[in-house]
């Protein structure tokens, strides 16, 4: 036998007296195909276990869902191109003489697929995971039960707080402005009165509509029974709190929650006055909220999941060092790292992808090599538009994105199935290829966070959670009850979810279930994306200083990427006064504003078309100061040109990206800019939004200065004055002029 050490020793202790010849028959069908020639031919060239029996060598089969040896074998004839093998459709079972190709999609040819990737992996041991990794910490009898008491406050405190921020919201700005911006729904006039079990009166409205019209009051205007909405119109006692207990086009019946309501014999006479038209504002979904306080109470229950969650048990790795993953897409050696790192992973990975480091692609070469071992696999996020992302990228009816899992899916030899759950979905590849198969046959399912709830315990081999770093921990348990493995991928540097409670911020409520279980378990939990391919190379030098820890290569591709001979990164200082918007307390600054149109349009002068330009503002009420100067300039179509908020951006790129930060003041005051937490998170995700051109615009004084009521640890202004020194060393630090 001349196996010696081969493929790193796999087959040392394999002989063929303790197996047996592979006993089945010509029914085993329907597998992924499989090149068996070649597969046998590598196992000939790396094994060379001849026949003792005749002409012919030996090869072993792999367990079917995993590379490991078992006791069975084929024996191949490779100048006739046939196997041998039991026959087992005959009473006795017959041997039998077969052409390779007839097992393409057999079952031997799967258990052969193996031999296709036998190569030892190419990482060193200190690359790979550890077997087991333990927690850091692990919470008392006590602080488990406050652990899973606060998560469920959080969840109340979320809901009750967006409750009042939309209620509030709504009265700044009145139904008459309402109907102009056209942010209700309506005119709906009064059908007819019904009741509910308890005797409560409820409302029938129909929406008014032109002859020519038609509505779909759930899809067009995401009406959904169960809603909370404000009910309003121009008469006393109005607007009104209601729940929708039934849609059918075009009507819609509410209940008026009457514990809420103080005048309620005029509020019934009002609703039922067939003369009056009615509007109906979003108030509340509870649905999202009632199905993460479900799937934390069921995590809390379930021992496995609990005593991840509270640090009771390790997790572990389970490395194959005889056998790399072989993806469907071309995958750096960092990637490629992090797909053996998912693939070893027993319960838990964390995938950390700082921006353009291709998280996304690792994500898809994962997913796609997972349902190829038969592994059910459940792809998430927090949002519709992250899950199509993940699905089709930027994909165009007739046109699959190169790498995504949509253009895998859609070549000739695929087999592989997917699913899209849900009816929220407004990605045309998606509505057209996969919003209407069935979940229960599919080797891949996608879903929001929110639509996995559908799903039972460990109904999944696998969920991948993309955009983890932006979902709440009750939003990501749904992921983590219905799936044996959670693969989260992410950045922890950038801005954590969205807390509509920011009093909740301060109390690490907030944080994502990536950065919670990171913290937990440590950076050996982790494996990070290092090569990035979206910024020129002197624009990503201090985020990966400042963030990274230096830890970041920039790719060739975009070491040198410019726009005509602009530089790749400028700062502007402007001393210029701020001032604040009468409603509400938001900042703008109209000396920035100006400094941004200019610079709006030079980028256009040299070139970029404005839909490849974002300008990023630090307060909401610099946008509408932005928008004014730059739709005056004389270029064509300035609406083009992208102006919100850091929040609104993370996720994005451009061409070239105009930063305004609006504070200045003699005393250092910066807002939430200068919060040691999210403030370096937040200028984090400014800096790196940006391929070829940025530019930062600010008072750099007051960015850079303690304000009064902070100390060094506790503010964000140093690292605002370090930019501002690295801008100036490279002498790139302008005037407005």
């Amino acid at each position: 036998m001349a196996t010696e050490n081969t493929v790193g020793g796999l087959f040392e202790d394999w002989s063929p007296g303790r197996a047996e010849l592979v006993k089945t028959d010509m029914g085993q069908n329907g597998y992924p195909a499989v090149n068996i020639k070649e597969a046998a031919q590598e196992a000939v060239e790396k094994l060379g276990i001849e026949d003792p029996k005749g002409p012919g060598y030996l090869i072993p089969l792999f367990a079917e869902d995993a590379p490991e040896p078992s006791d069975e074998y084929v024996v191949y004839r490779p100048e006739r191109g046939q196997f041998i093998w039991y026959d087992t459709k005959t009473s006795h079972g017959t041997q039998r003489f077969t052409s390779c190709s007839k097992f393409q999609h057999h079952e031997i040819g799967y258990r052969l697929r193996f031999w296709l990737s036998m190569e030892k992996l190419d990482l060193d041991d200190s690359e790979l995971p550890a077997e087991s990794v333990q927690p850091t910490d692990q919470l008392s009898e006590a602080d488990q039960a406050q652990f899973f008491d606060g998560l469920k406050h959080f969840i109340q405190s979320e809901r009750t707080t967006q409750r009042e921020t939309n209620w509030q919201a709504y009265q700044e700005l009145g139904l008459k402005e309402a109907i102009r911006r056209q942010s209700v729904s309506g005119p709906f006039a009064f059908s007819t009165t019904g009741s509910n079990s308890t005797g409560n009166p409820s409302y029938i409205y129909q929406v008014l509509l032109d002859d020519d019209e038609e509505i779909d009051l759930r899809d067009d205007e995401n009406l959904f029974e169960g809603n909370r909405c404000i009910v309003d119109t121009d008469a006393d006692a109005f607007p009104i709190p209601v729940k929708v207990t039934s849609v059918d086009d075009p009507q819609i019946m509410f209940r008026p929650l009457w514990d809420e309501i103080e005048d309620t014999v005029a509020v019934d006479s009002v609703l039922q006055d067939d003369e009056i038209e009615i509007w109906l504002s979003h108030l509340l979904n509870p649905v999202p909220f009632e199905r993460r306080m479900t799937a934390i109470k069921k995590v809390e229950q379930n021992p496995d999941k609990r005593e991840l969650l509270t640090g009771q048990r390790a997790i572990g790795f389970t490395v194959n060092k005889h056998n790399s993953p072989d993806p469907a897409v071309e995958l750096n050696d960092y990637q490629q790292k992090a797909l053996v790192w998912a693939d070893s992973a027993d319960d838990l990975v964390c995938i950390h992808g700082p921006p353009g480091t291709g998280k996304t692609r690792t994500l898809t070469a994962y997913v796609e090599y997972a349902a190829s071992r038969n592994e059910s696999v459940l792809v998430t996020a927090h949002s519709n538009q992250a899950v199509d992302n993940l699905l089709v990228g930027d994909s165009s009816r007739g046109s699959p994105e190169e790498g995504t899992l949509h253009a895998l899916a859609q070549k000739d030899n695929s087999q592989m199935s997917i699913a899209r759950v849900g009816n929220n979905s407004r990605n045309d590849v998606v509505i057209d290829n996969y919003a209407h198969q069935s979940e229960h046959n599919a080797d891949i399912v996608a879903a929001t966070t929110s639509g996995a709830a559908q799903f039972d315990h460990n109904q999944f081999d696998i969920a991948v959670v993309d955009e983890a770093t932006q979902a709440s921990r009750p939003a990501t348990a749904i992921a983590l009850f219905c799936a044996k493995k959670l693969v989260l991928a992410g950045d922890h540097k950038q801005l954590p979810p969205y807390c509509a409670n920011e009093s909740m911020q301060e109390e690490d409520m907030h944080i994502s279930l990536f950065e919670y279980l990171l913290n937990r378990y440590d950076e050996q939990s982790a494996v990070l994306l290092k090569k990035q391919y979206r910024m020129h190379d002197e624009i990503a030098t201090f985020p990966n200083e400042a963030f990274y820890n230096g830890e970041l290569e920039t790719a060739n591709r975009n070491r040198d990427w410019q726009i005509d001979d602009l530089n790749s990164l400028i700062g502007i200082n402007i001393t210029g006064e701020e001032r604040r918007r009468e409603r509400g307390h938001s900042f703008y600054n109209p000396a920035e504003a100006k400094a941004v149109a200019r610079q709006v349009e030079l980028l256009v002068q040299s070139g970029v078309d404005p839909h490849d330009i974002g300008v990023i503002t630090a307060y909401s009420g610099q946008i509408g100061e932005i928008g004014s100067r730059v739709n005056q300039l004389d270029i064509e179509n300035p609406y083009a040109v992208s102006i919100d908020t850091v929040d609104s951006f993370q996720g994005g790129e451009r061409e070239a990206i105009i930063v305004s930060f609006v504070r200045s003041n003699v005393d250092g005051y910066s807002g939430f800019l200068e919060f040691p937490e999210e403030g370096p998170r937040r200028l984090n995700v400014a800096l790196t939004r940006a391929r070829k051109r940025l530019v930062l615009i600010g008072d750099w004084e007051t960015l850079g200065r303690v304000a009064p009521h902070r100390s060094d640890e506790d503010s964000c202004a140093p690292l605002y004055a370090a930019l501002a020194d690295y801008i100036r060393s490279n002498d790139r630090m302008l005037s407005p002029d």
